[in-house]
Order: C-alpha cells, then sequence, then structure tokens
C-alpha cells in the first residue's frame, strides 16, 4: 500500500510537511493537480491534490473551507507548489490541516508536479505488479489446496493470500469453514443479511466505520451452493477479487463434480471408516484419508444412529450422505446392518449431531449416540461409546454419555460391571450358548424399554406374550422380581458394561 508517508520519504522530491501528521498513514491511488477552488468535487478520494493555491487568495475562511472540503471527499493530502501564488504555506492553512489530521506538505519550486505524480504512480505500478506475481504463486497454492484439503483448506489459503478473514456459508447459511480464525457473530450476521437482501446476486459490498464486508456467490448457471464472505479493515483490490474469484470458481467446480464421482469417493470413505471401525488405522494411506473428517488438530468423533430395520437405515443412510454433502462436508459414513455410523469433527458440538438426527427422524424413526472427540486412532473407540450412548437413547433423542459424565464411560467401572454382568447373568447366557435361545437379548429389550411390554416387544420383533413368557423364565432363573425398578435398573447397567 502506498502512503503518504511513502512519498514524504521520497529525498529526492524534497517535500516537506507542514501540517495534518496524523494523516500519515492514508493510502495513495493517484496523483493529481488543479487549480480549482472547489476541486474537491472533482475528486474521489485517495488522490494526492497538488495545487499553487493561485485561485485561493488571501481570504482565511476561503483557505480553511478549501481543505475542510477535500477532507471530506476523502483526499489523501495536499501538495502546495511554493514561488506562485504563495512564497511558503500559510500558518492558516497548516493549523487547518492539524486540525483535519489532513497531510499538506510544501512542494518546492524547482520540482514539478509532474515528478510528484510520476513518483507516485510509478510506485503503484509497482506494488501492483507485485500483488499481480504474488498472485500468481497464490492461484497454484489454491488450486491444490483445494484438490488435496477440500474447501477448508482452500479457505485457509485464500485468507492467508488476501490478509483477510475468509468465511464459506452453505445454501442454509450455516458456516462451512472460516479462516484464519472463526469469524465475529456481528460480521457474520453481516455477512448472511448481504446474502438475503438477494441470494442470486454474484456479489455484494457493506462497508462500516470499522469493516468492509464483501460476499461472493458460489454456483453454476442457475444453482447456488453456498457463499463466501470477506471481512477486511479495507475495500478488495483488483487483485484480491481476483483471487476471490478463483476461489469461488474452485469451490463451484468442486461442488458441482460428475455425481459418479461424488459416489465414488462416499464409497472410499465408507470403506475407510469400515477399517477404522475395526480398529485398523494403520498405514498413512488410510490416516490421509479419515483426516478429511478431521477438525484442525486432528481430532474426530462418531455418531451412531439406530433405525427399526435395515430397510429404515439404508434410507437414513443415503438422507444423511446427501445431508452431509450439501453442507459441505467430507461424508464418512457405514451402515451395519440397523446402524449408521458417521465420522464428524472432534470440535463439532453436540447440537450438530442432534440437527443430523432431526433430519433422519422426520422420514423414520431413529435414537442416536454420540462418542468423545479423539485421534485417528481412537475411532474404533469413539463408536463403541456412540453406540453405548445410543442404547441409552429413546426414539427421536441423542445422548451423549461423555458430555454427561456418565459413569459408563469410566473404564474402571465398565470393568467392574462386565465382571458382575459375568457372574450375575451366567445361567442366562450359559442357557443361550446350549440351547441358541435369545434370552439375554430379550432381557435387554425390556430393561431398555423400562419394563414397557409392547415397545420391548416390537424391538425384538415378537408377539408381547411370547417376550412375557421369555422374562419369566428369566425371573426363575435369576431368581429376581423384574417388576423391582431397582433390580431392573441393576441388571440393565451389567448388561451395558458388558456390552461397553
Amino acid at each position: 500500500m502506498t502512503t503518504v508517508r511513502w512519498l514524504l520519504a521520497q529525498r529526492r522530491l524534497q517535500l516537506a510537511l507542514r501540517g495534518g501528521a496524523d494523516g500519515l498513514g492514508r493510502s495513495l491511488d493517484c496523483a493529481v493537480s488543479s487549480e480549482l477552488a472547489d476541486a474537491g468535487e472533482w475528486l474521489s478520494g485517495g488522490e494526492v491534490l497538488l495545487t499553487t493555491g493561485l485561485r485561493l487568495g488571501e481570504d482565511v475562511a476561503v483557505r480553511r473551507a478549501y481543505l475542510a472540503g477535500l477532507d471530506r471527499v476523502g483526499v489523501a493530502a495536499v501538495g502546495l507548489g511554493v514561488g506562485f501564488g504563495f512564497d511558503e504555506v500559510p500558518r492558516d492553512m497548516a493549523e487547518t490541516a492539524d486540525e483535519l489530521g489532513l497531510p499538506l506538505f510544501e512542494v518546492p519550486l524547482p520540482i514539478p508536479f509532474s515528478a510528484v505524480t510520476r513518483a507516485v504512480l510509478d510506485q503503484i505500478a509497482a506494488q501492483r505488479s507485485a500483488r499481480l506475481v504474488t498472485a500468481t504463486k497464490a492461484q497454484p497454492r489454491m488450486t491444490r489446496a483445494a484438490a488435496s484439503g477440500g474447501s477448508a483448506a482452500l479457505v485457509r489459503e485464500l485468507a492467508e493470500a488476501i490478509d483477510q478473514h475468509v468465511v464459506l456459508l452453505d445454501t442454509g447459511l450455516a458456516v462451512v469453514a472460516t479462516a484464519p480464525r472463526t469469524i465475529p457473530s456481528a460480521d457474520l450476521n453481516r455477512i448472511r443479511d448481504l446474502v438475503v437482501r438477494d441470494p442470486a446476486s454474484a456479489g455484494a459490498v457493506w462497508m462500516t466505520d470499522d469493516a468492509t464486508i464483501t460476499v461472493a456467490r458460489v454456483g453454476s448457471g442457475g444453482r447456488t451452493y453456498g457463499h463466501l464472505g470477506v471481512v477486511g479493515t479495507s475495500a478488495l483490490d483488483d487483485v484480491a477479487r481476483m483471487l476471490v474469484g478463483h476461489a469461488t470458481s474452485l469451490l463451484a467446480i468442486e461442488h458441482a463434480k460428475p455425481r459418479q464421482v461424488t459416489r465414488d469417493v462416499v464409497d472410499l470413505h465408507d470403506d475407510a471408516l469400515a477399517l477404522a471401525i475395526g480398529g485398523s488405522v494403520s498405514g498413512p494411506g488410510l490416516r490421509r484419508i479419515l483426516g478429511r473428517a478431521a477438525d484442525r488438530a486432528g481430532r474426530v468423533r462418531a455418531a451412531v444412529f439406530t433405525f427399526a430395520d435395515p430397510e429404515a437405515a439404508a434410507q437414513g443412510r443415503r438422507r444423511l450422505v446427501d445431508d452431509l454433502d450439501h453442507r459441505w462436508r467430507p461424508v464418512f459414513v457405514h451402515r451395519d446392518d440397523v446402524e449408521v455410523i458417521a465420522l464428524l469433527r472432534g470440535d463439532d458440538h453436540v447440537e450438530f449431531a442432534v440437527g443430523l438426527l432431526a433430519m433422519m427422524n422426520r422420514s423414520a424413526p431413529v435414537s442416536g449416540g454420540i462418542g468423545p472427540a479423539g485421534e485417528l486412532r481412537e475411532v474404533g473407540e469413539s463408536v463403541r461409546q456412540a453406540r453405548l450412548a445410543c442404547r441409552s437413547a429413546a426414539v427421536g433423542q441423542l445422548v451423549d454419555l461423555c458430555g454427561s459424565r456418565s459413569l459408563l464411560t469410566m473404564n474402571p467401572v465398565r470393568q467392574a460391571l462386565a465382571d458382575a454382568s459375568a457372574q450375575r447373568l451366567s445361567p442366562v447366557i450359559a442357557h443361550d450358548e446350549q440351547h441358541g435361545t435369545n434370552l439375554r437379548e430379550s432381557l435387554l429389550a425390556f430393561l431398555e424399554a423400562n419394563g414397557n411390554w409392547g415397545v420391548a416387544a416390537a424391538a425384538r420383533g415378537v408377539h408381547r406374550h411370547t417376550l412375557r413368557h421369555r422374562i419369566e423364565r428369566i425371573e426363575d432363573m435369576l431368581e429376581v422380581d423384574l417388576s423391582d425398578a431397582r433390580t431392573r435398573a441393576e441388571l440393565l447397567l451389567m448388561l451395558l458394561g458388558a456390552d461397553a
């Protein structure tokens, strides 16, 4: 950025500041000369105005009004050439410049105005050339970031290239990615307001006292995939606008890629997640693929959703895949019979998973659980705890055992419950092993339904009388009364601890 301070530092021009030192940081975008007394009416701001003051005369009020008018339109500085109308800069003009913070400098007689103009224009041209060189280097980096790291990596690269805050919103105006850090809520709301005013607009700018906000639509043809917002202290220059345009093009290409490519990537991610659930996270290739789902700290967490039957789970998986893709998320979703397992970012809040469950629950009854955040090698553990949490959830509910500080998340407690289960429930377990029955599963369904015969029978897919007969046999084997709430609670904890 070319500033008044830079101009006055050019010794060959012999310029001397006479007033308005507080404005030395003002930026320059051109230099012009004019002898008009109302020159401000012909200027748009950012100029260095060079004049001999021939039309100003001796009236102090006129000279003060002249400088005030230039300051109102945003003139960056005023250069007064001495030796014609004035032998030196008048004291009243210097005082007015100090009051306004408008730099006023003296141009000595031997220095032509063209020399000042040429110096400013040459500097601006040099800076633009440097910015273009920077842009030519930034564009390949942005392209590589988009190809290897997706939208989040591209947003980070753009923010660094233009030195501004950047945020990517999906069509629902939810934040997909932001850089270099979380954007202030006030600025985020301003960006959303700009989009709401005209969602189909290619771009819009909102200028406030402390920020300039630029919004660009990400789309292809008549389709909109999201919006890119940029927040900075000044308006974007030509190079920055070019880089923002490059970013929106890359994002549109990423989101509009052929559906077959999208399906292939989803299937690849499904296989990678299945391997991680099984405990295999070895090999740099698999870790690199799973890393697409991680937050900036490299952490992930699992969410498990359980449906009534495999067909409902398959439908729920399709809806979940579409929803995550719509949110610009790397899609890691795996179905295991009636379970649908999703890999989320480690910094995703429980509310995000609750929203996913609510979306799927509109089509089919589903319950959910979410596991703790951890490193990639801990995916299996997060899935295990998410499954345990899901078993504690009612239909339409998502449970976070870690967030609720459940005892079942503590290894010593789980081990004690597992040991108690093996001892206390041994007659039922032995009967199932010897006769191929499912008494243990029937007991668990009955306990999870809190003794509700209808709910438990539906969960096991049997008639209520069949389930009642099984529970009576279990009561005889264990010598317990399952109408007692405390007994049911103890046995449920043992079964959950054993499953954990």
